[in-house]
């Protein structure tokens, strides 16, 4: 029979309601810091005081966070990370850890309404049982995992990678790599089920103020709103922002994921941290200029996504575009990497035309693929706000498709993601690139 940390049913319910009844001890060292926080987000001591979150907040043990319409991202200081969905109550009932795993440190949680992302960290990676998620359906314990948690009258959830034990009065469940779990209440035994549990993302926010393109001066002083093309962005972009454009291959087949529209959130850094609800396990930032930035990242399944994000081109700006062109060169882009994540060519020189007024765009690309030189010529038309997507041959049997985003006060940044097919070349890659606008006319 398998040892599990849950070996009885009345110790999980015990647990749990020692977690709800006593959630505060005598210590009191910050447990976790908010990485972001979007919308109206507040934590609540033990003793009801109450104060809203911000980025960089720190977090103690007995604190209730309250995602209200919002969201948040919590960074343990053993290296979890907790993304709580809107309309989420999370509580860290007891914490400790003290740099090293010995036998003192401890994660007691509860998620009282809502849901949650989360990757473990140090803790409960040796001592299992210093680790537990507690609702008042059910306790989960983990071995060492990625998973999520839906919780309302009943819970439900998916594990990422490695295993968890979904425990109540009726029994325990191991749950591991790519299942699903179901918990229709308190009384009802934890079961497997074929329905998958991916929290979606919040409707789109817009950008906190402090990233608006009027902010950024060029040399002279002079805002960038107004010129543009002689700017260049104060610092890396971070914060949220709303638009992306991505590439993944999936099952073999390359596939453009998510929608345009998605919240991508960046640190002080600008280092790529939550995309479209997202959490990266691995992360390769090719570039980040204020404006759009561009890399790769993977998640807990080893799924590669090539990336594009950047600030929005602001509505009125297009009336100001009006029929003129951009042209657009190529900052620069990510590796080629083929259906195994294994990077197979280079980017090495791009040129992007959009007729505004037109609605279409012309790109003109080349690549070494395997060694040996590429080239491809893209159209594309019925340019949609800042999205639109091109086509084009490169060579017998070789085609690429690309999306298409503009970024910045009057676009004054470009994004890419493509992927090229090469069924007699044997060979499919996909791609990412980031543009400038070097000319308007």
């Amino acid at each position: 029979m398998r040892q599990t940390q849950f070996r009885r049913n009345s110790r999980a319910v015990l647990l749990a309601a020692i977690a709800a009844a006593y959630p505060v001890t005598g210590y009191s060292a910050p447990a976790a810091r908010v990485d972001f926080a979007v919308g109206n987000v507040t934590a609540v001591t033990a003793n009801g005081q109450s104060r809203a979150l911000a980025k960089g907040a720190q977090l103690v043990e007995g604190e209730t966070i309250n995602t209200n319409n919002g969201r948040a991202q919590l960074r343990f200081t053993d290296g979890a990370y907790v993304s709580l969905q809107p309309e989420s109550a999370f509580r860290i009932d007891q914490y400790r850890f003290e740099g090293k795993q010995d036998g003192s440190e401890k994660t007691f949680l509860s998620l009282l309404k809502g849901g949650l992302r989360t990757i473990t960290g140090i803790v409960g990676r040796s001592n299992k049982k210093n680790y537990q998620v507690s609702t008042t359906v059910a306790t989960i314990g983990i071995r060492g995992t990625e998973y999520t948690i839906q919780y309302g009258e009943s819970i439900s959830g998916t594990v990422g990678e490695g295993e968890i034990e979904v425990c109540n009065g009726e029994g325990c469940l191991a749950v591991t790599d790519g299942e699903s779990y179901y918990v229709q209440g308190q009384d009802a035994k934890p079961v497997l089920t074929n329905k998958r549990t991916d929290l979606p993302p919040p409707p789109p926010q817009n950008p906190p103020p402090s990233f608006a393109e009027g902010e950024h001066v060029d040399q002279n002083g002079d805002p960038c709103t107004l010129f543009p093309d002689q700017c260049q962005p104060a610092r890396s972009m971070t914060g949220t922002q709303i638009l992306d454009t991505r590439k993944i291959v999936l099952g073999g087949a390359a596939l453009r994921g998510g929608a345009f529209g998605a919240t991508v959130v960046f640190d002080d850094n600008g280092r790529l941290l939550d995309f479209n609800g997202e959490i990266p396990v691995t992360v390769q930032m090719r570039g980040n200029d204020g404006i759009v930035a561009w890399g790769t990242f993977t998640d807990s399944s080893s799924l590669l996504t090539h990336f594009v994000a950047g600030l929005p081109v602001p509505t009125s700006d297009y009336a100001n575009l009006g029929k003129m062109t951009g042209t657009y060169s190529l900052i620069s882009g990510t590796p080629v990497t083929d259906s195994s994540n294994s990077a197979i060519g280079t980017l090495n020189s791009a040129i992007l035309k959009v007729a505004f007024g037109l609605g279409t765009v012309d790109v003109n690309m080349n690549w070494t693929i395997n060694g040996a030189p590429l080239s491809a010529a893209l159209t594309g038309s019925g340019l949609s706000g800042p999205a639109v997507s091109a086509f084009g041959s490169c060579g017998q049997s070789c085609s690429v498709n690309a999306d298409i985003l503009l970024f910045g006060a009057n676009a004054v940044r470009a994004g890419m993601t493509y992927d090229i097919n090469d069924p007699i070349g044997k060979f499919q890659g996909i791609g990412a690139a980031a543009f400038t606008r070097t000319g308007l006319k």
